[in-house]
């Protein structure tokens, strides 16, 4: 054997068979780092919804939980606007809820020291050196079963003076020694920004307010809220959900009413949040889904992924918890 027939290297077929061996190799590596990067991508994203979620739901729960400071009875009249109760319900079948509430801030308390009725302008108190211009008290009656909601526009000492009333708020004679609370005032809704995302925003002195709405979280699509009431009294909450007014809790089917005079012991919110921006090249798989009585969308019309979040708060100030 030659020299030359000992140095023979490969064939030019050879080199082109080994070309497209080793290029369905990296084809093959590459279409599965793409498809674990998309993966990763889409995982990220559910998280971030889910987080964005998480912050605002236990924010509103701990202001269901300090509904009505002050009162038990929820009979909070809010001097400047008229606006009365501590948790009002906008309910919608057909879109996101709104919720209102008026809740202890700070756990700020003490005691009046001047008379506070309809005539007065001014409300003097023990201690103002936690309050601040801005700030909400609530003032109630020796039983607890009565407050006015009060927006302080300066404070000299211990003289708090408040905004001007609007309307007729027929404020009672809160005598000296009356408690005070220090309060918030909000209204949580749910509105496209000016992306178009889908956003949920907090107003800090509720709807009849002068302040501007804030946004809250990103990616929240639908806020739902659904108030129990123990009609029996036998410490549980019964729940059919079939028809309208068959159980104990109102708002989770369309055309529930709310029986008046009745003591709310819970209140149900659910927040839904989605990506904030549809899956690159994702398979149209998604869809907003139904939440208490807010139909959800058809199945399979939109790329986006979605978390639902679900929190029930008994109000602690309220008769109608244990």
């Amino acid at each position: 054997m030659s020299r030359k027939d000992n140095e023979a290297g490969f064939t030019l077929i050879e080199l082109m068979i080994s070309l497209v061996l080793f290029s369905l190799a990296v084809a093959g590596i590459l279409s599965v780092a793409v498809s674990m990067t998309a993966g990763f991508r889409t995982q990220r994203q559910v998280v971030q919804a889910e987080v964005a979620a998480r912050a605002p739901i236990d924010f509103i729960s701990d202001a269901i939980r300090g509904a009505s400071p002050g009162v038990s009875t929820s009979n909070i009249v809010d001097v400047e606007t008229c606006a009365s109760g501590a948790v009002k319900i906008t309910d919608s079948s057909t879109g996101p809820d709104k919720l209102e509430v008026v809740y202890a801030s700070g756990g700020i308390y003490g005691w009046t020291t001047t008379v506070f009725d309809a005539s007065s302008t001014t409300i003097g108190v023990n201690d103002a050196s936690q309050l601040a211009v801005g700030d909400y008290i609530v003032v109630a009656n020796s039983a607890f079963t009565q407050g006015h909601l009060v927006r302080i526009t300066a404070i000299s000492t211990n003289t708090l003076t408040f905004a001007a009333t609007t309307c007729t708020p027929n404020v009672p004679t809160y005598p000296i020694h009356s408690l005070f609370v220090r309060a918030q005032r909000a209204e949580f809704a749910v509105a496209n920004d000016a992306d178009g995302i889908p956003t949920l925003y907090l107003d800090p002195d509720g709807p009849l307010g002068s302040r501007t709405a804030e946004p809250l979280a990103e990616g929240i699509e639908d806020l739902q809220v659904a108030i129990g009431i123990d009609a029996n009294t036998d410490g549980s909450l019964a729940e059919v959900g079939v028809a309208a007014n068959d159980d104990e809790w109102t708002g989770n089917v369309a055309g529930d009413t709310l029986p008046v005079g009745t003591k709310i012991r819970a209140v149900r919110v659910t927040l839904v949040a989605r990506t904030t921006k549809p899956l690159l090249n994702g398979p149209v798989i998604g869809n907003r889904p139904t939440a208490e009585n807010h139909a959800g969308t058809a199945a399979n019309s939109d790329t986006y992924r979605r978390r639902v979040l679900k929190s029930t708060v008994e109000i602690r100030n309220l008769g109608g918890s244990p």
